[in-house]
């Protein structure tokens, strides 16, 4: 991660946001599935803050990579906040994730022992729609046993219809492979 590991921008407006027109990977999902803990695990730095109370991430957070920006978006579902200030942050996020120009392609991140929701089937269409790379990511693997894991993966590939990647932010298992796909985008990570 270049500089400092720093935070650059927490924006809910276009005029918020970082204008130097580098690609952005926009991280979202359903909050406390793990956004920021897999963002520090790539960045090899605690730059995302991390909480045990779901929904913390109100606001669109940029973070500066080598000549690219991490995304973190606001999760889906819980956050202990105004049914206003709600909408007022699923709206920043919509326009994001439909508008912004930079945005080359999206890590969708979800509990392995959950089954998908109307919200990620959004993502998914969302970057069909938009014709951009979607990185499906399923945490927390290391809570389950064997079968459980290969019975969950299954599960998770048939309803996503696309490879998941198993990953543990506790162990590191798994974020490899999101490594190399980043950098297949030409990103250096």
């Amino acid at each position: 991660m270049a500089g400092k590991n720093n935070m650059v921008a927490s924006a809910l407006t276009a005029d918020e946001m970082p204008q130097t027109g580098w690609p952005e990977v926009a991280f979202m999902g359903r909050s406390n599935a793990g956004k920021s803990s897999l963002i520090n695990q790539l960045a090899k730095s605690k730059v995302a803050h991390t909480s045990g109370t779901p929904g913390k991430t109100q606001r669109i957070h940029f973070y500066a990579m080598s000549g690219w920006y991490v995304v973190d978006l606001p999760g889906f579902g819980y956050a202990k906040v105004s049914k206003v200030e709600r909408e007022l942050f699923g709206e920043a996020v919509e326009t994001y994730l439909t508008t912004r120009q930079p945005l080359i392609a999206g890590v969708l991140i979800q509990d392995v022992r959950r089954d998908p929701a109307d919200e990620e089937r959004m993502v998914v269409e969302w970057a069909s729609q938009r014709n951009i790379l979607l990185i499906i990511a399923a945490s927390k693997v290391d809570k389950l046993n064997r079968q459980e894991r290969a019975e969950r993966e299954a599960v998770l590939q048939e309803t996503y219809r696309r490879p998941v990647i198993l990953i543990s932010n506790r162990t590191g298992e798994g974020i490899d492979p999101i490594r190399q796909a980043i950098r297949g985008l030409g990103l250096k990570v």
